[in-house]
């Protein structure tokens, strides 16, 4: 208004009063207040707008904290407690992302890193892998009878294949292929055996018990179960006659069509064994489920001719479950099935509570039967429990547990094969 008076005057040629002046000096004044005022009050608000709008190195603002804790979500960060500070490890956390979800790597959250980090479809970060073991050394290739293009003996009988010092085994017939590898890593040091199997024409996986009349009774070594049914490969299973015996609950058991228990845990953890399940179908499939994904009923519906209660589940549909990652690090004999496909399956024994094998971690066996290609496994009983036996003999060394050095008795085994051939 000041400043329309004055321009007014001026081009009217009028003079001022004093009086006149003295209202126009004061609007003056007054627009000038104003015009400060906003400028202390606006520009701060923008300037930290500008800010946050794109935060790098020394922001401080509580949208840093909330950036902390989404990086923290998706496993860019580990959990801690968070500043409103953005320092050089969240911008390196972001940098990580940024590479991750296709971002360019700035190190800076600007708008479109923003919008990216906070969607549906931010991309995890994988998880921490373990130094890997030592690679298959090639071993000795045997005097191969006939055999077909698939690699199963050409016409009737069997052929079997042993090298103790080479650490190869190797059955075949017409439907069925069993190969046996031992395998060594004194860094850590461990060893495992690696055994695939393949089968075909209606040849599969069978399991037997020492009473089938009274599931869980009758202890046996694993070698005389194996022996007494003919079994060319057979190795332990879930165990369940150890939680029956201690009126524990045993999980949901199925063996060759039968319930043998229907009772399992109400909810899925991470306690050993949590009671998840591998089924087996005969189409050849193997899945795996949590404990309380479906009843023993919905099995049967299903199909399922073999169920075993163990757990975790190691892998499912080709991920490795995340509990892994958090649970189950304790360092122990393992011993896990799984299915590359239908009807091609590995078994994974790794030895341990012996001088020469300390044992793992679930972890590391899910990452080594993942390198193999297995969609689906569940890890069965370890410990003293762990047994392979080919042709009559176990492979695996006893293991010291509580000061006794001892195979442990078994009322089940897992078998492919009949044979009445034994090794002398």
């Amino acid at each position: 208004m000041a400043i329309d008076i004055i321009c007014h005057s001026i081009l009217s040629g009028e003079l001022w009063s004093e009086e006149k002046k003295m209202k126009a000096n004061k609007r003056c004044f007054t627009v000038i207040l104003c015009i400060i005022f906003l400028a202390s009050v606006i520009l701060p608000l923008y300037t930290c707008y500008a800010e946050d709008s794109v935060i790098t190195l020394g922001t401080k603002s509580a949208k840093v904290k909330t950036i902390k804790k989404r990086l923290q979500e998706l496993r860019y960060l580990e959990k801690q407690k968070f500043n409103n500070e953005y320092n050089e490890k969240t911008a390196e956390a972001v940098r990580v992302f940024q590479r991750l979800n296709g971002l360019p790597e700035t190190g800076e959250v600007d708008a479109e890193t923003e919008k990216v980090l906070f969607s549906d479809q931010a991309v995890y970060a994988p998880w921490p892998t373990l130094e890997p073991v030592a690679t298959t050394a090639p071993v000795k290739e045997p005097d191969w009878p006939a055999r077909d293009e698939k690699g199963y003996l050409d016409g009737g009988g069997e052929y079997f294949y042993e090298d103790e010092d080479e650490g190869q085994w190797i059955y075949l017939s017409s439907n069925l292929q069993i190969f046996i590898r031992k395998v060594c890593d004194p860094s850590i040091p461990l060893e495992w055996f690696e055994t695939e199997i393949l089968t075909r024409n209606g040849e599969s996986m069978r399991t037997v018990m020492t009473d089938p009349d009274r599931p869980g009774t009758k202890y046996r070594y694993p070698y005389d179960i194996a022996v007494n049914h003919g079994m060319v490969l057979g190795f332990s299973d879930d165990f369940y006659a150890d939680r029956m015996t201690a009126r524990q609950t045993v999980g949901i058991i199925i063996r060759e069509g039968q319930i043998i228990s229907e009772k399992t845990n109400r909810k899925a953890g991470h306690y050993l064994p949590n009671l998840d399940m591998l089924a087996q179908y005969p189409d050849g499939r193997f899945e795996v489920y949590q404990c309380n994904e479906l009843t023993a009923g919905e099995l049967m519906d299903r199909g399922a001719v073999n169920v075993f209660s163990f757990g975790p589940v190691l892998i499912r549909d080709g991920e490795i479950n995340e509990l892994l990652y958090k649970y189950y690090r304790s360092t122990e004999p393992r011993q896990a099935l799984g299915m590359i496909e239908p009807n091609h399956y590995y078994l994974l024994s790794i030895l341990g509570r012996i001088s020469t094998s300390k044992g793992t971690m679930l972890q590391r066996v899910a990452e080594m039967m993942k390198a193999k290609g297995v969609k689906q496994a569940l890890n069965l009983d370890g410990g003293n429990t762990l047994a392979i036996v080919f042709r009559g003999k176990i492979l695996n060394r006893k293991a010291t547990y509580k000061k006794r050095t001892f195979y442990r008795t078994l009322t089940s085994l897992i078998g492919f094969g009949y044979t009445e051939s034994w090794e002398d």
